[in-house]
C-alpha cells in the first residue's frame, strides 16, 4: 500500500483558521453529509463546466467519506482538539482547490488497490486519479486533505502549484 506523504509546509496546528477566499462548511459524520458536500461543490462552481463539476464533486466525495468513515471508527480525539470534520471549496478561474480536515493526524490516506469484490477502499485512488494535486498536511492535533483540480485545458504553471503551497514536481 502506499501512503500519501505529508506535506511538510506547515508545523504545527494547521486546520483551525478559516480558509480564507473560500466557502468552508462544517461535516457532521453521517452519511447525508456526502451529498451535502456534493451539493455544496455544485453550489460555489455554478459556473463551470458539468464534467469539471461532476469530478471536483466526486473528489469532495471521496475525501469526506474518509473523513466521516475515520470519525466513526477511530476512538474521540483529546478533549483538547476539535473533533469537526470541515470542508473548504476555494474556485479560481484556472482550478479549484479543495480541503477536508478531520482530527486524526495519525491515520493518512492510504492508496489501495482492492479487490473487484469489495465494496469499499477505492476513494485515495479515485481522487489521485482525478485531481491533478492531491497531499496531506499534518499537523499534531488534526490534518487536511488537499485536492487541486484544474479547469479542462489549463496546465498548471509552477506558480500555480507554489501558490497552493507546493514545490513543483510534488
Amino acid at each position: 500500500m502506499t501512503r500519501c506523504v505529508p506535506s511538510p509546509r506547515r508545523p504545527g496546528h494547521i486546520a483551525q483558521g478559516y480558509v480564507s477566499g473560500s466557502n468552508r462548511i462544517e461535516i457532521m459524520p453521517m452519511s447525508s453529509a456526502v451529498a451535502d458536500a456534493r451539493r455544496a461543490v455544485r453550489d460555489r462552481l455554478v459556473q463551470a463546466d458539468p464534467d469539471f463539476t461532476y469530478n471536483v464533486q466526486l473528489v469532495a466525495s471521496e475525501l469526506v467519506t474518509n473523513a466521516i468513515r475515520l470519525v466513526r471508527t477511530q476512538e474521540a480525539p483529546s478533549p483538547r482538539v476539535d473533533p469537526g470534520i470541515w470542508l473548504a471549496i476555494e474556485a479560481w478561474a484556472r482550478w479549484t482547490h479543495l480541503r477536508v480536515r478531520d482530527a486524526y493526524p495519525s491515520v493518512l490516506p492510504t492508496k489501495r488497490r482492492p479487490d473487484h469484490t469489495e465494496e469499499s477502499g477505492r476513494g485515495v485512488l479515485i481522487s489521485e486519479s482525478v485531481a491533478d494535486y492531491l497531499w496531506v498536511e499534518v499537523s499534531n492535533t488534526d490534518k487536511v486533505v488537499h485536492a487541486v483540480l484544474a479547469i479542462p485545458g489549463v496546465v498548471l504553471s509552477r506558480d500555480d502549484v507554489a501558490s497552493f503551497g507546493r514545490s513543483f514536481g510534488q
